[in-house]
């Protein structure tokens, strides 16, 4: 084989191979695209983007409380509330803002891949209120108010998502709440001029 021919041949394999390494690229993309995730309405995904970045915080004033030097074994399960709280903050900010850092996305796709639940809401809503359980193991007493409060804030962000993923959203609760609550008075509490008005139900998208 002459040289020419070597190096012609040379030629079209590295171009194979760069045309294959962007197909691989672009199927990737699609791929990427393609992943559904389930959020609920702004309000809500503030409540749980924050509660988790709370959570994430606590975890933060536990690891620098001296007192926690004499139980180190704990530190491992702060490692774990940590990478919790993180990772729900991805399902909750907006799209563009992880696909805008490359290995945060390629994160939330591995996540979505193999513990798909996260992907809905009513997966985070029960990952949630297992996150707020963790926090009550360190709550064994009212002193522990950090953790209380911290667990008590999961836990409802979490039954806020599991009531969203079944349509139930969180001024519709507020409606219902207040309906029964003036029907049981007899007072109008929301001053809308009536008492125990039915909640109005939401309509269906298009």
């Amino acid at each position: 084989m002459s040289a020419a021919a070597a190096s012609d041949l040379s030629t079209q394999a590295q171009t194979a191979g760069l045309l294959a390494k962007d197909k691989a690229g672009t199927i990737a993309g699609d791929l990427r695209g393609m992943m559904s995730i389930e959020q609920g309405p702004v309000f809500l995904r503030f409540l749980g983007f924050t509660t988790s970045l709370a959570s994430f915080g606590c975890v933060i004033f536990e690891l620098i409380n001296p007192t926690n030097l004499v139980h180190p074994v704990m530190y491992v399960l702060y490692a774990y509330i940590a990478c919790f709280a993180l990772s729900t903050t991805l399902f909750e900010a907006k799209k563009e803002w992880i696909e805008s850092v490359g290995p945060l996305a390629s994160y939330q796709e591995m996540l979505a891949t193999h513990c798909s639940f996260i992907s809905l809401m009513g997966g985070r809503g029960l990952f949630y209120i297992f996150q707020g359980t963790l926090w009550l193991t360190f709550a064994d007493s009212l002193v522990e108010i950090v953790q209380i409060a911290c667990a008590g804030a999961l836990v409802f962000v979490g039954f806020l998502h599991l009531l969203a993923h079944y349509g139930i959203m969180p001024h519709e609760v507020m409606q219902r709440a207040t309906h029964h609550a003036e029907m049981a008075s007899g007072k109008d509490i929301n001053g809308d001029g009536q008492i125990g008005a039915a909640p109005v139900a939401a309509s269906s998208p298009a």
